[in-house]
C-alpha cells in the first residue's frame, strides 16, 4: 500500500459538500491521530484527488506528517461520485435531515455522470480497457443500487424518507443558504422549510407594498409609529373611538428584546400594566371603548386594575381558540380573556348587527317568537362561529411575528364599537392585524410598536391591504 505526499494531494470538490465533524468530534480525532498517526488509509483517485479521508488528511498535516498511507483507484466520474456517496455519506453519523440535503445536491450531478458514461460506452472507445481496484469494490459496504434520477430511488440510495427528500430538494433549489444551515446542524429540515415559507411570505408582502406604491389608492389614512405607547399615546391629536390592546403576557415570549424582557417580576409587570392602561383610558373619546386581550396568568389583576381606573367592564369574554396548547400535569390551554370596557357606562358605540347570529329558536325549532335579527353573541367566543388561533400553516399567517391574531377575532370588535371614519388605535401593533381590520372596514388607524422589525413588517402588510 503506497504512501502519498500530503502536499501533492487535492480534495475532490464533492467531498467539500459533506458536513465536517463537530468541533468536539474533531478535537478527539485530532488528538488520536497526533498520538498514533493515521491508521486507516485514505482513498486517492489517479491524479492525486482524494475521494475519502478529508479529516485524516487534515489531521496528518496538523501532526506534521509529510506522507499519508492510501489506496490508489482509477474510477470514472460516475464511480467517483458513487464512492463518495457511500463512503462519506452512508458511513457517517449524519441525521436524516443532513442526508436528505446531500441527496438533493448529489442527485443531479450523479444523474449527469451516469448519462455521460453511458454516452461514452456507446461510442467507439467506450472507456474500455481501464483497470480499477477490484478489492475496493468487492467490499459489500460500497455496493450501491443502480443509479436513477427518480426521487424514490434517490431516497433509497441515501437511506432517507422520500418526503424528506422532497422537502430537501425544494429548500436546496429555492434557498441554498438554508440548505447549508441544515448541513451544519444549525437547523432541522422542518425548521428550514418553515423559514422558506416565511421567505415566500416576506416576498409576497414586499411585492404587494411595491405594487401599492406604483398604483396609489385613496383608502382611509393610517400610520404605524415606532416607539413606546406610554410616550406616543399622549401625543395623539384626537381621541380614539376604539383602543384594542394585545399586550405582552409576561410569559417569556421573545418580541425582539429576548425572553427576559417578557419575564418581569409580578410587581414590575402589574405596575407597568396600570401605567399603560391609564394612558389608554386617557386617550379614549368620551364614548370610546377599550378592548384588552390577555392570558390566564394575569387576567384577575387586569380585571381589578381596569375597575380601579374608573372603566366599566361591559363584558369579560372568553375566546375559545378551537385548539389549544398541550400541557403536562394540568389542563390544556385553549382560551384567552378579552375585556370590553367603556369610559361612560351610558354613552358608548355598540352596533349589535356586527356581533349577532341566528338563534337556535330560528335554526333548530322554527319558533315564530324568535327575533328575526337573531341573537347577540355569547360571552364565550369561538364556539359558534369558530375563531381558531393562527398556526404556522395558516394562509393568513405572516412571517416573523410569534403571536399573530386572526382577523376573525378583531374585525367584529372594530365593526361593533366604531363607525366608518373613526380612529382605531392599537398600542401593541405587532403584526398589524388591528390595522387590517380597521382599514378594510373604512376606519382610520394608528398603530404603535416598540420593535423596529415588527413596525416595518406591519407597514408592508398594511400597504398591501390598501391595494386590495
Amino acid at each position: 500500500m503506497p504512501d502519498f505526499g500530503i502536499f501533492d494531494l487535492t480534495l475532490h470538490p464533492s467531498c467539500e459538500q459533506i458536513p465536517r465533524m463537530r468541533d468536539d468530534e474533531w478535537t478527539r480525532f485530532l488528538e488520536d491521530v497526533k498520538q498514533r498517526g493515521v491508521l486507516e488509509p485514505i482513498v486517492v483517485q489517479a491524479g492525486g484527488v482524494v475521494l475519502d479521508g478529508r479529516h485524516r488528511l487534515e489531521a496528518a498535516k496538523a501532526r506534521g506528517d509529510r506522507t499519508i498511507p492510501g489506496r490508489l483507484v482509477d474510477l470514472s466520474e460516475k464511480e467517483q461520485l458513487e464512492f463518495i456517496i457511500t463512503s462519506a455519506v452512508l458511513r457517517r453519523h449524519l441525521t436524516d435531515d443532513q442526508r436528505s440535503i446531500l441527496a438533493a445536491r448529489f442527485r443531479e450531478p450523479l444523474s449527469k455522470a451516469v448519462k455521460a458514461e453511458r454516452a461514452r460506452k456507446g461510442g467507439k472507445t467506450g472507456g474500455l480497457g481501464r483497470t480499477r481496484a477490484t478489492s475496493l469494490w468487492d467490499d459489500a459496504s460500497h455496493k450501491l443500487n443502480p443509479p436513477s434520477n427518480t426521487r424514490r430511488e434517490a431516497a433509497e440510495r441515501f437511506q432517507v424518507p422520500e418526503r424528506k427528500l422532497r422537502s430537501a430538494t425544494e429548500i436546496t433549489r429555492d434557498n441554498p443558504d438554508l440548505a447549508e444551515r441544515v448541513l451544519s446542524g444549525e437547523l432541522t429540515l422542518p425548521q428550514a422549510k418553515q423559514e422558506l415559507r416565511r421567505d415566500q411570505k416576506r416576498a409576497e408582502l414586499k411585492a404587494k407594498a411595491e405594487e401599492v406604491q406604483a398604483t396609489p389608492t385613496s383608502g382611509p389614512p393610517w400610520e404605524i409609529r415606532h416607539g413606546d405607547c406610554l410616550t406616543i399615546l399622549p401625543t395623539l391629536t384626537e381621541p380614539a373611538r376604539i383602543i384594542f390592546a394585545d399586550p405582552p403576557y409576561n410569559i417569556g415570549i421573545d418580541y425582539g428584546d429576548g425572553e427576559a424582557a417578557d419575564r418581569l417580576s409580578d410587581e414590575r409587570y402589574t405596575a407597568w400594566v396600570k401605567q399603560w392602561l391609564a394612558t389608554c383610558r386617557d386617550a379614549l373619546s368620551p364614548d370610546g371603548s377599550l378592548w384588552v386581550l390577555i392570558g390566564d396568568e394575569y387576567a384577575a389583576e387586569y380585571g381589578v386594575t381596569l375597575k380601579r381606573l374608573g372603566l366599566t367592564i361591559r363584558a369579560w369574554i372568553k375566546w375559545f381558540e378551537s385548539f389549544g396548547v398541550n400541557c403536562s400535569r394540568s389542563f390544556n390551554r385553549c382560551s384567552r380573556h378579552l375585556f370590553y370596557c367603556v369610559r361612560d357606562p351610558k354613552h358608548f358605540v355598540f352596533h349589535e348587527d356586527a356581533v349577532t347570529r341566528p338563534s337556535d329558536r330560528q335554526t333548530k325549532y322554527g319558533d315564530k317568537r324568535a327575533n328575526p335579527g337573531g341573537k347577540l353573541w355569547d360571552n364565550v367566543w369561538g364556539i359558534e362561529p369558530a375563531i381558531p388561533r393562527l398556526t404556522g400553516t395558516c394562509n393568513e399567517r405572516i412571517p416573523d411575528f410569534p403571536t399573530q391574531l386572526p382577523l376573525a377575532l378583531v374585525t367584529p370588535i372594530v365593526l361593533c364599537a366604531s363607525d366608518p371614519g373613526d380612529l382605531v388605535v392599537d398600542p401593541f401593533s405587532g403584526s398589524g392585524t388591528t390595522g387590517v381590520a380597521a382599514i378594510c372596514n373604512g376606519r382610520r388607524y394608528v398603530g404603535i410598536e416598540k420593535s423596529e422589525k415588527f413596525t416595518e413588517l406591519a407597514r408592508l402588510r398594511l400597504k398591501g391591504v390598501c391595494h386590495d
